[in-house]
């Protein structure tokens, strides 16, 4: 048994529950268990992922136990604050003590031994700067496919983001899901000679137990785990199977496409929200109609038209449709102090179905792409541009 500050026991039972519920896979097994360095160990595991957190607190008497983490999870949050826990068995039951030891909150035991966790030495670690980690999570994760996406299947790679590093030493991140995908350089961190993809929801879950103030070492095993600890804090996990197929991909970027379209980034971020909340049949799809150096958006209904200030440069691609939510995302990540510059974003077109390239003026660290909506609508859009481009050629020639 031990005594620990109810404030501490929160602030670890509570980070590892949202970890393990963002691993997913259900329900998981807290193991429980006092260590030989003075420690007591707190410790989850699943297919994806293994953490532990060890705290420093007084000891009083050995203990291994078991215990379903979502349930002690609800309860050590109902625990009064600033009281110190006295922490115990009886019988099957896991008992949490404060005051005369009278008061108790009780959680039920599982007949389990505990599987110590043993980290991994690994062949070699880098450094990630304090803020990277979490960086990543909110940053990268909504361009990643959602578990379930069928083509998740045959390539793994799409569900989490890949980290490579390049012959000059920079080190690259890459994810997609399909409809949109952006590589960007990452300057608060280092990786390794090795190409790897590792999962959303397990970064996401790592992010919930490692502090964002703190200094992460990432290491890489023999048998290709990944291991990351700071402080007395662990989590293992392995990479996705699979890289994505990067020379393929970036060929998309296209900063010479036919029109360059000029928006202001926050009012597109607002024109997608609007568009979402309004866009019949859930297909919040937008129009971008280009005439005259003018941009106007509309939905496919016409429920909504708006101007917007923005302007075109050159021509050849009258209308484009493009996915409310994809864009809002593309335009979000701009959000981020690392790769903020211009409020002015560009969105390079090249055609009504290629891959529309998104950047900002001088901001060279970031490529990304977002597949358009094919819809008739802007089918006939650019069908009459044509139409009407070739009639005016054939006349030209016939010297009319």
């Amino acid at each position: 048994m031990f005594k620990i500050p109810a404030e501490m026991l929160k602030g670890v039972v509570g980070p590892l529950a949202k970890s393990a519920r963002k691993s997913g896979t259900g329900n998981k097994t807290l193991y429980i268990s006092t260590t030989d360095e003075g420690n007591v160990s707190f410790y989850f595991a699943d297919a994806a992922l293994s953490v532990e957190r060890k705290v420093n607190v007084a000891i009083e008497a050995e203990m291994s136990v078991a215990t379903m983490l979502f349930e002690i999870d609800q309860k050590v949050s109902a625990l009064p604050s600033h009281e110190e826990i006295l922490i115990q068995v009886q019988g099957s039951r896991l008992m949490m003590k404060w005051g005369g030891r009278d008061s108790h909150i009780a959680v039920d035991l599982l007949p389990e031994t505990l599987p110590m966790l043993e980290p991994p030495t690994p062949d070699t670690t880098v450094s990630w700067k304090p803020g990277a980690l979490h960086g990543i999570v909110r940053m990268m994760i909504p361009f990643c496919a959602l578990p379930g996406h069928e083509k998740a299947t045959s390539l793994p790679a799409i569900l989490g983001i890949q980290f490579t590093k390049d012959e000059a030493g920079d080190v690259y991140l890459r994810a997609t899901d399909s409809f949109k995908y952006i590589r960007c350089m990452a300057n608060k961190m280092d990786w390794f000679d090795q190409t790897l993809s590792l999962e959303s929801r397990t970064l996401q879950a790592v992010s919930e137990v490692l502090p964002p103030d703190a200094e992460v070492t990432v290491g890489l095993t023999k048998s290709g785990l990944v291991v990351f600890k700071t402080g007395l804090a662990t989590c293992i996990t392995a990479p996705l199977n699979g890289v994505l197929p990067v020379e393929y991909m970036d060929k998309a970027f296209n900063y010479k496409a036919k029109s360059k379209i000029r928006l202001d980034r926050l009012e597109l971020i607002e024109l997608m929200r609007r568009v979402r909340k309004v866009a019949a049949n859930n297909k919040p799809y937008t129009i971008l109609i280009m005439k005259d150096g003018r941009v106007t958006a509309q939905t496919i209904d016409g429920a909504l038209v708006q101007d917007l200030g923005g302007a075109v440069e050159g021509g050849g691609v009258d209308a484009i449709a493009i996915h409310a939510e994809h864009m809002e995302i593309a335009a979000m990540f701009f959000q981020s102090p690392n790769y903020r510059g211009s409020d002015e974003i560009v969105l390079y077109v090249n055609g009504h179905r290629a891959p529309i390239t998104i950047g900002l003026d001088g901001q060279e660290r970031v490529n990304m792409t977002v597949l358009p909506v094919v819809v008739t609508e802007v089918e006939k859009l650019n069908a009459g541009s044509a139409t009407a481009a070739t009639s005016k050629s054939a006349a030209v020639a016939a010297g009319v």
